[in-house]
């Protein structure tokens, strides 16, 4: 059997391909059922929008410490029951080579998969379940992809890349 695809590639990262971004993991979800969505978000921005796009879906929204993270964005997700975690409050290690290799394909890429393992590491997730992952290289989103969860990174497993920038 074969499963045909296709994968949007941005010109350029960055925070302009969010919207875009958002679009394409609602339709992916949408075509492959799968309803947890995990996010980078380290000011709260893309968690807000994200929090009205993918309102159908559920969400976990990984920041990297709660000082740099909007109050107003923390509020909207706590209301929502919306789990918001952080990388600094994570008892983890990325492996040096591994950071390397995904971040070839962009930082996002490499933020996709970290923050699944986090999320995993935390308990706001379940291993072994494909989830869709996104991130982006500064600010904003420009990279989502499928991933089956694990809280080891030598574990997840990226089952199809939705989008991300060339």
């Amino acid at each position: 059997m074969m499963i045909k695809k296709s994968i949007v590639y941005f010109d350029a990262p960055g925070s302009e391909n969010t919207c875009k971004v958002l679009e394409l993991v609602k339709k992916r979800a949408g075509e492959t059922g799968i309803e947890t969505v995990v996010l980078a978000s380290t000011r709260g921005n893309t968690a807000k929008k994200a929090m009205d796009v993918l309102n159908g879906n559920k969400l976990i929204i990984v920041g990297i410490g709660r000082e740099r993270f909007s109050v107003d964005a923390m509020k909207t997700a706590r209301e929502k029951g919306i789990p918001v975690i952080f990388s600094k409050e994570t008892d983890y290690h990325y492996p040096e080579e591994m950071k390397i290799a995904f971040r070839r394909f962009g930082q996002g890429m490499k933020v996709s998969v970290e923050d699944v393992v986090i999320a995993c590491r935390r308990g706001v997730l379940k291993e072994g379940i494909d989830v869709i992952s996104l991130a982006g290289s500064s600010r904003g989103a420009d990279t989502a992809i499928v991933i089956r969860s694990s809280k080891d990174f030598s574990a997840v497993k990226i089952r199809e890349v939705i989008c991300m920038p060339r």
